[in-house]
């Protein structure tokens, strides 16, 4: 190959270094190239969807496939996961590629019939070359398969601008999806902060409703004070968020940490993304009391989760 073959697609694969990791990947693309010399062309198709895994489905004739470990050896080296089809196809111009081809049958045929005919006729006279040259059916135009063709230099150098475009595609489409987490990811903290700031009036709260419950069962005496604080201790127990609230933060830290490191990130944000789902989860089950502050950490809440949502989502396109 090349070597400016070799440095373009050197410059697309994976390096150790945290400046090469940089980049997000999405695994969604579309790429075709096609390369020609001397009548005939090679197209390369590919597209990438999600998946688990790298899937790869090849479709290719049959005189290319001992190109396709080699093919494939390149694409690995660019691409970590994706289901990616690959389609390689060959063309040849007829009037460039097409080759006149005797056909013995017609000359042996035209041999008979002058034979057949010098005999009833008497004559001695021998057929000539040139006349049989001319005489139609002796000769066929024949077109070369496209694999036949097409040269294997042919076939990786189109393979190597498709792969090349796939993977400007992938990062492109990557680099808008970080930008969109990076949003959500200051709104989740926002909705965050709110919450915190219910959380203080929220046991205040609690704590005025279980006094009233309690003058309420007492008619109208005064409950001792040890017994209102230890009630009021354990209603504000159980109705803390501080943990939850504090292992967002923790959980959103570590998601923009990935962001920035780049590189196959698409799992770990996956189960990022079902980290903060679960904290939130948890902090509606300790916030279901009929009061305002708890409705206003509810409602805040269900926000969180729709927003986690739309994250699980995007996450799920990323290498």
């Amino acid at each position: 190959m090349p070597s400016s073959k070799k440095s373009s697609l050197a410059a697309l694969q994976p390096s150790n270094s945290a400046a090469a990791l940089a980049p997000v990947y999405s695994m969604t693309g579309y790429a075709q190239a096609r390369s020609e010399s001397a009548g005939a062309a090679v197209i390369v198709t590919l597209k990438s969807v999600n998946h688990r895994f790298l899937d790869l489905r090849w479709n290719l004739p049959p005189e290319w496939e001992p190109l396709a470990p080699e093919l494939e050896a390149r694409l690995r080296a660019c691409v970590r996961r994706g289901h990616i089809s690959i389609r390689i196809q060959g063309e040849t111009a007829p009037a460039a590629a097409a080759l006149p081809v005797l056909n013995p049958e017609s000359v042996r045929s035209y041999l008979r019939a002058h034979a057949e005919l010098s005999r009833q006729l008497g004559s001695t006279e021998a057929p000539r070359v040139r006349d049989l040259l001319h005489a139609p059916g002796v000769f066929t135009l024949a077109l070369p398969g496209a694999a036949e063709a097409v040269s294997p230099d042919q076939v990786r150098a189109a393979f190597d601008d498709a792969l090349q475009q796939l993977n400007r595609m992938r990062r492109t489409e990557g680099e808008a999806t970080v930008s969109d987490l990076l949003a959500r990811c200051d709104a989740l903290d926002r909705a965050r902060a709110e919450i915190d700031r219910h959380r203080s009036t929220l046991t205040d709260a609690l704590l005025a409703r279980l006094r009233r419950r309690l003058e309420e069962l007492l008619a109208g005496a005064i409950p001792a004070p040890e017994r209102l604080l230890q009630e009021a201790a354990t209603i504000a127990e159980r109705a803390d968020v501080s943990e939850e609230l504090t292992r967002l933060a923790a959980h959103l830290a570590q998601f923009r940490a990935l962001l920035a490191a780049g590189g196959e990130v698409g799992k770990k944000l996956d189960f990022l993304s079902q980290e903060l789902n679960r904290e939130v989860n948890t902090l509606l089950s300790k916030t279901s009391a009929g009061i305002a502050p708890a409705l206003r950490i509810s409602e805040t809440a269900l926000e969180l989760k729709s927003e986690i949502e739309k994250i699980r989502e995007q996450v799920q396109n990323l290498e």
